[in-house]
């Protein structure tokens, strides 16, 4: 059994919206889980000091664009997600593997889009950049797709099927008929909605496709990068049960309007986070902080809740079981700090000021994989170290 205590926590932010802070300064790591949380222990086989810093979950990317491992085409970028760690991302999804280099996208074939899902799935179950998690594996739904296609989606263990190019306007009947097949079969159904992506052959989706079609994730609710109106936003809000994503990729005003209206409503555990990244927007190693900054300062929302939207809340969105600080959770976990010079005594008022943190440490499964301090930040005020 292998043991970690991570001692002298400045606040504990928990990933629950329900509960976003715990009241405790010591957590007890066993065999890369939360063991503890208000952890009496005073030893372990390793011990860290975090001198006053607040430990967080892992950010969970809700909406990445993975292909070739750690490289992007659509950027030719490569080391992306390893920088994405570094800028507090522990987990990404992918919201479909489609800028492969000659994808063909005009008349796409459902034989094709499912052996790409199928692949996408096998590859990064064995294979972590960085060591980040990718939960990879999203067939694009395409006119002409059988039950057998869900079925073997669902045995490949592939989690989420979306809705981009499908013609809802023709094949509406057909559409509703595959929200079901996926739905039987446990998988997660999204849906691109507003306008055109970068590719040019996106479908729009506002309220009333959204409405018919009752995803259960509505992609980049406030842009990807062009949202639907937002009186059709409010309408989908209010017609539909589904999680609706903000994305760094989208409309800001789009953003702080509606994060502003949902939070009047007393509805934000709807929301979830994501980047749409990598894409036109680039790829961005601090999209997620950004925008939870974004929130915390713009939203009404406080900077401990802004953090649970994008770590528990889009984990429990996608059926994940990490983003939570909790006994039993995996420790994928942050070490944050407030940033010299930032506004605000601490991480969450800098944060609720929108000034970006300074990450020290970064766990997955446990594993410290960043140490000291990030390559993708600005240095907290003060490090974690460790102790033994």
């Amino acid at each position: 059994m292998s043991t970690t205590l991570i001692r002298n926590i400045g606040g504990i932010v928990t990933g629950d919206l329900d509960h976003p802070l715990a009241d405790a300064d010591a957590i007890l790591l066993v065999d890369g889980v939360v063991g503890e949380v208000g952890t009496t222990q005073t030893s372990a086989d390793s011990v860290i000091d975090a001198n006053g810093l607040t430990l967080t979950p892992g950010l969970v990317d809700g909406h990445t664009h993975p292909v070739f491992g750690d490289f992007s085409p659509a950027q030719n970028s490569v080391g992306w997600m390893e920088t994405y760690l570094h800028g507090g991302t522990t987990t990404i999804v992918s919201a479909g593997e489609l800028h492969l280099p000659g994808l063909p996208m005009s008349g796409p074939e459902p034989k094709l889009y499912r052996y790409l899902a199928v692949l996408a799935r096998r590859c990064f179950a064995t294979y972590r950049p960085g060591g980040m998690k990718v939960e990879a594996g999203t067939m694009l739904l395409t006119p002409g797709m059988r039950e057998e296609d869900f079925d073997e989606l669902a045995e490949e263990g592939c989690h989420l099927v979306k809705f981009i190019f499908f013609p809802y306007d023709q094949r509406m009947d057909e559409a509703l008929t595959y929200r079901r097949w996926a739905r039987e079969h446990g998988l997660i159904v999204k849906i691109h909605s507003g306008g055109v992506s970068r590719s040019g052959v996106s479908r729009p989706a506002g309220a009333a496709v959204i409405a018919r079609l009752q995803p259960d994730i509505v992609g980049h609710a406030t842009g990807g990068p062009i949202p639907m109106p937002f009186e059709e936003l409010q309408d989908t809000l209010e017609h539909t049960s589904a999680f609706l994503e903000v994305a760094y990729a989208g409309n800001p005003r789009w953003t702080r309007d509606f994060v502003r209206l949902v939070r009047k409503r007393g509805m934000l555990e709807r929301i979830t986070v994501g980047s749409d990244t990598p894409s036109g927007t680039g790829t961005t190693p601090r999209a997620m902080l950004r925008t939870v900054a974004m929130i915390a300062s713009l939203g009404d929302v406080g900077a401990a809740e802004a953090l649970c939207l994008a770590s528990g809340n889009t984990a429990r969105a996608h059926g994940l079981d990490t983003g939570f600080i909790r006994p039993g959770a995996p420790a994928d976990l942050l070490l944050m700090g407030r940033v010299t010079g930032a506004n605000g005594r601490n991480l969450l008022e800098s944060l609720s000021s929108g000034d970006m943190p300074g990450i020290s440490m970064v766990f997955v499964d446990g594993v410290p994989l960043v140490r000291d301090r990030s390559l993708q930040t600005p240095p907290p005020e003060r490090l974690a170290t460790f102790v033994n």
